[in-house]
């Protein structure tokens, strides 16, 4: 009997200790196996080198991690990741920044200030996707965060013991009101700027090195939708123009825009506009033409059709293109002509808010009351630098070549300008 009863309790702790192992063997089996799934040596192979790859590689990841935990739309709705490239045109309102032409080709002003076209439309062109493999890093940390075990029977039995009685008269929940998310539809930017140049009057033969300093208010509407690819925007512009030497031109700028906006593609759109631009003196003049200060030295309205393009080169190099044709109408006559402008821009985004490029400007312009021909080109670079979401620094550096049919009109010199924009409020 004695007997019977060791048999019995050896066969018992046998048997716990097989169990146990097993037991053992699997959890080990189970962490080898999740740990060399997620192995960084087993991930060099997939770097993401392109973004298709990168994004065939997310949506694996995700899929598989959605069967193991069977909570797709928890991870939908928590991920902080966008899977799908987004349409700056489409997904959001543009940006209302408006395109200006600070001077007037005016034989005693300076040539049109270097400011590029594609700045208004930021946000209208498609904007390149970088930083991949920090998207991917991002991923794996969050997949690689422990998992909440699912709640146990005795886990949920010992907090229904623990739970606190609920009243019996409970208030009525206290409903909170909606309050509707506030939609600018427009808004006023301020700016600073300076340009300098070697030949600030473009004269052939007496050349005058000498700055301008240009500050002014902008008071623009939002793009309103006429379509699904369809924007109407309009804008006031008021400039103070003031030279560093050549006091006796100052003159003030005020500038009238409405334009068309047609969203053609994700890489191009269009645009048609029509712009009022009036110059008048700011100082009393002491030479024979004897003008005084408010006197109106140019009315010019501009009918304006453009067409822009972005191509993207590299994840974050990208080439932009814009063409305008532009007839204008003035006052005095002799101002009156056709005007072809090219724009080539070379970009490189070295971070989010920092975007470095080269740039050519060619204008091409014959005048309809006189037998006159222009044409001015412009090669130089650019650094463009986001400061917030309101305000903006841009430094321009180059050289302007060009002539004219007209005597004593040359346009070559050296030129450096800096503009800062703030943008000070919306309504």
């Amino acid at each position: 009997m004695r007997l019977k009863n060791w048999k019995n309790l050896f066969f018992c702790i046998l048997l716990a200790s097989s169990g146990g192992s097993w037991c053992c063997i699997r959890v080990d089996a189970t962490e080898s196996a999740t740990i060399d799934i997620w192995h960084p040596k087993n991930l060099a192979s997939t770097q993401v080198t392109y973004r298709k790859r990168c994004q065939n590689l997310e949506r694996e990841v995700i899929n598989s991690l959605c069967k193991d935990s069977g909570e797709l739309h928890t991870l939908n709705s928590q991920m902080p990741l966008n899977l799908t490239q987004q349409t700056p045109g489409q997904t959001e309102e543009p940006e209302n920044t408006q395109k200006q032409n600070d001077s007037p080709q005016l034989e005693l002003q300076p040539s049109n200030l270097p400011i590029s076209p594609s700045d208004s439309k930021e946000q209208l062109l498609e904007a390149p996707e970088i930083n991949y493999s920090q998207r991917l890093e991002r991923l794996i940390q969050l997949l690689r965060s422990p998992k909440l075990s699912p709640e146990s029977d005795s886990d949920r039995e010992l907090g229904l013991r623990v739970r606190l009685r609920p009243l019996e008269q409970q208030l009525p929940p206290i409903e909170q009101p909606i309050i509707p998310k506030f939609k600018p539809i427009g808004y006023l930017q301020g700016r600073v700027g300076y340009f300098q140049t070697t030949n600030i009057f473009s004269s052939n033969d007496r050349p005058i090195e000498d700055g301008l300093i240009i500050s002014g208010l902008t008071l623009a509407s939002a793009y309103f939708p006429l379509g699904p690819k369809t924007f109407l925007n309009g804008s006031i512009d008021g400039n103070l123009i003031r030279y560093i030497n050549q006091s006796q031109y100052h003159y003030n700028q005020v500038r009238f825009n409405l334009s068309i906006y047609q969203h053609i593609s994700q890489r191009m759109f269009g645009e048609v506009s029509w712009s009022n631009q009036q110059l008048f003196y700011a100082n009393n003049s002491d030479r024979p033409d004897n003008f005084k200060a408010g006197d109106r030295l140019l009315n010019e309205n501009s009918l304006q059709l453009s067409l822009g393009r972005r191509d993207p080169l590299t994840p974050k190099l990208t080439l932009d293109s814009f063409y305008e044709l532009s007839v204008n109408f003035a006052d005095p006559l002799s101002r009156n002509r056709i005007i072809n402008t090219f724009w080539v821009s070379l970009n490189y985004y070295l971070q989010k808010p920092l975007q470095v490029g080269i740039n050519y400007q060619g204008n091409f312009s014959d005048f309809t009351q006189r037998d006159r021909e222009d044409q001015f080109h412009r090669l130089f670079g650019h650094l463009n630098y986001r400061i917030s979401d309101t305000s903006n620094l841009n430094v321009q550096a180059g050289r302007s070549l060009g002539s004219s049919t007209a005597e004593n009109i040359d346009f070559d010199g050296w030129f450096f300008s800096i503009n800062y924009s703030l943008q000070l409020g919306q309504f």
